[in-house]
């Protein structure tokens, strides 16, 4: 816990002291030039008990957590849409079950599986952009502050001055709060995973066949794949006309309220669906290496039987998991020159390697 206190409290003086610049802020830039910076942000979740009640679990509760990535990719442009077709992936329902409750999957063979499976990731290979080196951040803290947080690690990566940049994450509104705040230069992407999931709920509530329900979900996917999110915006509205509007009581599950909350949903992230410019561009359209990363951090952190003090315990167990899940040696360093380590005296002091590596 001690090593965690002291990680939380070196990200604080960090935080603070590119704040408190005069403005305008002058940006750190990177020795290396970074062809491609991507930030992304996702919650998390952790038990946690109440602090100071003595030996047991107390009033034992979630709390979200707060989680960004920070990705130096390289990222090739094209002139036109590298891959306008729905990739493979989305296509086969077999694969598709994992992400999408309720999906039935035709009879296959294993061998064929496996052979478009590898198939997929050849195709995605070849315009995709390619991750280098990442660092991230944990924290239990309020969006405002973790914003904040963000904005230091990305300037001490030298991130705005990459060459292209870009801000993916789920529709979240305190996510795009964030990047209009702190990363108004980087492209806002929401996640396309999360388009799917929404399209693929809303499919559900107007069809019931299972092979009527499959295509009709195929062709809303594709559309927004393709760039055609008004398109579908407009047919959920008529499936909306036709079902009827949801009543102010309406429960979670009423295929009303899933159609009307999909068409807020699409509406409000509709600037940031224009995925053909962004696979133009080089740049990334999902968030799947945060989901990696989440899933990572959980590994320590989250169980139904761990629990964390609220407060400190549970902050400092956070930066002491992120900090050895980044590219950089930030954790190796701050053990090599903390107080009160036995071996600092002798020890070489690592200089920051943040810059030259990010």
């Amino acid at each position: 816990m001690k090593i965690g206190v002291e990680l939380a409290k070196d990200r604080d003086a960090r935080t603070a002291a590119y704040l408190d610049q005069p403005l305008p802020r002058t940006r750190h830039r990177a020795e290396m030039p970074i062809p491609l910076a991507t930030v992304s942000i996702d919650g998390g979740r952790m038990q946690t008990r109440l602090d100071g009640s003595g030996v047991g679990v107390h009033d034992p509760h979630w709390r979200e957590t707060k989680n960004a990535l920070f990705l130096r990719m390289n990222g090739v442009s094209f002139e036109e849409d590298p891959h306008p077709e729905l990739p493979e992936c989305f296509v086969d329902r077999h694969r598709m079950k994992t992400l999408l409750p309720g999906v039935e999957s035709p009879q296959s063979d294993r061998k064929g599986d496996r052979q478009s499976a590898a198939a997929s990731r050849r195709e995605h290979s070849r315009w995709r952009p390619e991750s280098l080196f990442r660092t991230c951040l944990s924290s239990l803290a309020t969006s405002e502050k973790f914003g904040r947080m963000m904005a230091a690690e990305a300037d001490s990566r030298g991130f705005y001055h990459a060459a292209k940049q870009a801000f993916v994450s789920d529709g979240l509104p305190y996510n795009w709060t964030i990047q209009q705040t702190h990363f108004p230069s980087f492209t806002p992407i929401l996640d396309f995973v999360h388009a799917v999931e929404h399209v693929y709920a809303a499919a559900r509530c107007v069809r019931n066949d299972q092979e009527e329900l499959w295509r009709l979900h195929l062709q809303w996917t594709e559309a927004c794949w393709q760039g055609g999110v008004r398109e579908v915006i407009s047919q959920l509205r008529a499936e909306q006309q036709r079902i009827g509007e949801p009543p102010p009581d309406a429960a979670e599950n009423d295929p009303r309220k899933i159609i009307a909350d999909t068409i807020g949903y699409f509406q409000n992230n509709a600037p940031r669906m224009d995925y053909p410019a962004y696979r133009r561009e080089g740049l990334p359209v999902t968030s799947a290496l945060m989901e990696s990363f989440v899933k990572e951090l959980n590994q320590r952190v989250k169980g139904t039987e761990k629990f964390w003090n609220d407060g400190a315990s549970g902050e400092a167990i956070l930066q002491v998991r992120a900090a050895a899940l980044c590219d950089d040696d930030r954790l190796q360093r701050h053990l090599e020159n903390r107080p009160g380590n036995p071996f600092r005296p002798n020890a070489r002091r690592r200089p920051p390697a943040v810059a030259n590596a990010s």
